[in-house]
């Protein structure tokens, strides 16, 4: 488990594109929940048969199920802003279907196809929004974000049957169809607000059905990333028993069949309430304990029912569980969006989905036999016992995990600490640092080698850890001339990689060394998600000022003055002034940060680059000023 920083809601929420995200959720997750009362309602109105509300509310959960895996694929091929808003739009037109069945109270076989075909166009929706979420906000506060969404999807769940059972008192049921439309289209269009774009990078030159596969073959080699999903489809099962067991519970506190409704609330509250403490605990490097410590706590409240009579402690008992539901979700989707290649997401985010829907219709049924031979308190005290042994039974793998993790952060701890101290990036978070570190590639030389050479390509960093070097430059003539020496935690190479130019000296070491040489394609993974910080920008620009001034020196009107083109020989210096024609302005004749240097081929390979502190000091070369 990675050492993670620990984000705040309130960062989380200060990103523009986040925020959209976030409202779009909520007026979508509320129409919804809300359209779902007015239909069930309706079909046992037209019908008056339990057992078709229980068909029209287990279809709703069949697209996900059978098709979320195949639909999830398709926000890892394309942009996944536009697959969330062609699916809100998809989903609001056949809502607005809905609505006139409704109104002409037309075939109940016709609304509940219908409601099928909504949910099928939703699916893609939350996958995409789950696999976008981690360009949006970044790596501090992407637990922090998760924690808000599940959270705020927990208060949905309370406000949207409450908006549902008000609109009831309507006449007209077609009402609350319109109006989860609406909340479709709303959605869309703010999605449009969204500026960031997030491509899964999968590609459409590989079949859907190939590119599924492929989800499920990585989900089952990440062997964390697969226990983490299991333990979410867990949970999720405690949730769909609760839908069995709340039933009998609240006829036990005395609230009889009403106290249903309360109970899936105080759950329900439970996932608000936890949301600052989950935060807390996702920047923990140890998930086994949490995730364990989290399953066990969600089974004692049930264990305890049979023990008391009181609404009042059993509604207290079920906010107990529903927080530690909600930990056990936010740290597997936080942990997945993490470690899982951004191009996998979508699918896998799809695939989890549909293991926790597989996991709430098997809670579902589980507990019914054991609740009509035994009653409800042994109900209770077997279920909990289950779900520890089950717990304690598979988190073996969280564990070994942990171990590793802690050895390799052991390892990584020094390296992150001397990157922080190099000041490279700006406000870089500690996974960004990390994986520079898991990058770093030691390197010992004996004093002399020349590590980094003049006009070569700018394939790396490096990084002085133990021992000294010193820079030096070639001229067009040839000549060499040494500006610096560099001691322990400096950094040399940094100028190619910033500008994308060939070194622009030779760098060799002046005693044994020990040194760091991090890959170009990693340091500007890591300068896409954190901008360069001020001191790197400082140190690179007074370095390759003073060296431009020496390569770039021709004998006219002083040494220092950048030429056009270099003088062919040194004995050209002699030749008398008036045979020279004069030179643009050095203002003029400084060349491009992005254009290649002239550099003599057959020249030494010798480069380091000049101490800032040395730099400024002296102040700029002449020519410079």
């Amino acid at each position: 488990m990675r050492e993670v920083e620990n984000g705040r809601f309130r960062d989380a929420l200060k990103v523009r594109d986040f925020r959209i995200m976030v409202q779009a959720f909520a007026l979508d997750a509320i129409g919804s929940w809300a359209y779902t009362v007015v239909m069930l309602v309706y079909v046992y109105e037209r019908t008056d048969s339990a057992g078709m509300v229980a068909l029209a509310s287990a279809l709703r959960w069949l697209p996900a199920f059978v098709l979320g895996p195949y639909l999830g694929v398709l926000g890892d091929r394309y942009d996944r802003k536009a697959v969330m808003r062609v699916s809100a739009v998809l989903s609001g037109l056949v809502v607005l279907g809905m609505a006139a069945v409704v109104a002409a109270d037309g075939p109940i076989a016709l609304l509940l196809l219908m409601s099928v075909l909504t949910s099928t166009f939703t699916t893609p929706y939350l996958s995409a929004s789950a696999a976008m979420r981690p360009d949006l906000v970044g790596e501090k506060d992407l637990a922090a974000a998760n924690a808000l969404f599940i959270g705020l999807e927990s208060l949905t769940v309370v406000i949207g049957p409450l908006l549902g059972a008000a609109l009831l008192a309507f006449d007209e049921r077609s009402i609350a169809f319109v109006l989860n439309a609406i909340s479709f289209f709303v959605a869309a269009w703010m999605i449009g607000w969204i500026q960031a774009r997030s491509d899964g990078g999968a590609g459409t030159e590989v079949s859907v059905r190939k590119q599924m596969v492929e989800g499920f073959v990585t989900l089952w080699r990440e062997k964390v990333a697969l226990t983490l999903v299991l333990f979410v489809a867990l949970d999720s099962a405690v949730y769909g028993a609760t839908t069995v067991l709340y039933i009998p519970m609240s006829e036990r506190f005395g609230t009889g069949p009403d106290g249903y409704g309360y109970l899936t609330a105080c759950f329900a509250l439970g996932g608000v309430l936890v949301t600052g403490v989950i935060n807390r605990l996702s920047a923990s490097t140890r998930l086994a304990p949490i995730v364990l410590g989290s399953m066990v706590v969600m089974a004692v409240p049930f264990a305890l029912v049979p023990l008391t009579d009181s609404v009042y402690v059993g509604a207290g008992l079920q906010v107990l569980a529903g927080a530690s539901m909600v930990a056990v979700d936010v740290l597997g989707f936080t942990a997945l969006q993490r470690d899982l290649p951004r191009e996998m997401l979508s699918r896998v985010m799809a695939i989890m989905t549909t293991l926790a829907i597989g996991g709430m219709l098997l809670g579902s049924l589980l507990p019914v036999p054991l609740l009509r031979s035994q009653g409800l308190s042994t109900t209770l005290v077997v279920f909990a016992v289950v779900l520890v042994l089950i717990s304690v039974a598979g988190i073996r793998p969280l564990i070994v995990a942990d171990a590793r993790g802690a050895e390799l952060l052991a390892v990584l701890s020094p390296r992150i600490a001397l990157l922080e101290a190099l000041d490279l990036l700006s406000a870089a978070p500690r996974a960004t640092l990390e994986q520079l570190a898991k990058s770093v590639e030691v390197v010992e030389l004996e004093a002399g080698v020349a590590f980094v050479r003049q006009g070569d390509e700018a394939d790396a960093l490096w990084v002085v850890v133990t021992g000294a070097v010193e820079v030096a430059t070639v001229d067009g003539w040839g000549q060499e001339r040494v500006h610096s020496g560099l001691g322990p935690h400096s950094y040399v190479g940094e100028i190619g990689l910033l500008r994308g130019i060939p070194r622009t000296a030779t760098v060799r070491t002046t005693a044994q060394s020990t040194l760091w040489r991090i890959p170009a394609d990693e340091v500007l993974t890591a300068l896409n998600g954190a901008a360069a910080s001020s001191s790197l920008m400082a140190v690179s620009s007074a370095r390759l000022a003073q060296v431009q001034s020496w390569t770039a020196r021709q004998p006219v009107r002083g040494p220092f003055l950048l030429p056009t083109q270099p003088t062919a020989s040194p004995e050209a210096a002699h030749a008398p002034a008036t045979e020279v024609p004069a030179p643009p302005s050095p203002r003029a004749e400084q060349p491009d940060p992005g254009t290649r240097f002239p550099v003599d081929p057959g020249a030494p390979a010798v480069v380091t680059l000049p101490d800032p502190a040395d730099v400024m000091e002296r102040g700029p070369a002449p020519g410079q000023r």
